[in-house]
């Protein structure tokens, strides 16, 4: 399979969707309103950068270079991301859904970091984008989770950011 048809089975399953709903699902979840202040930002932030990501996938029409995917890799990222889903969000069949559109599209054909950039993880430290490349600061700690699908993002460990000199 190549890029192009997996970006048009993900437009297609992203129908689904009307973008209305989404938007909508996006304004308030009952989730951000039931916890701290910290999984607000998280919550809020992370949605925001789903929703710009599934207007991107409903806007676009084609890929402009072509490439294989290699599709045991694309079965074992969506074994994570289904598992992750059920683990976190139980019974959510629509969020889970629309996650795999969002995480498959951002890995796989925008090659896009799956968190956003300037989001803040503890200790002030954060995903940075400098010359069309990512850095996660939580990238090696997250590649020692057995169903972790860091390795599959395109987000680089912050320690190789300018050699090492990290300046946030």
């Amino acid at each position: 399979m190549n890029n192009q048809e997996l970006f048009n089975l993900i437009k297609k399953n992203a129908e689904y969707f009307s973008i209305e709903d989404i938007v909508q699902r996006n304004a308030t979840s009952e989730q951000e309103l039931q916890n701290p202040d910290r999984v607000k930002y998280i919550s809020r932030l992370v949605a925001n950068y789903n929703l710009k990501t599934f207007l991107e996938i409903r806007s676009r029409d084609c890929i402009e270079v072509i490439e294989e995917v290699d599709i045991d890799v694309l079965n074992e990222f969506t074994f994570r991301i289904d598992k992750y889903m059920d683990e976190n969000a139980p019974g959510q069949a629509d969020l889970k859904r629309y996650i795999g559109i969002v995480s498959t599209y951002l890995t796989f054909i925008a090659k896009k970091s799956l968190h956003p950039p300037g989001m803040i993880f503890t200790g002030e430290q954060k995903i940075v984008e400098q010359d069309n490349k990512f850095y996660c600061p939580m990238k090696n700690k997250q590649l020692l989770d057995a169903l972790s699908v860091c390795k599959y993002c395109v987000s680089r460990d912050i320690s190789e950011m300018n050699d090492g000199l990290v300046t946030i």
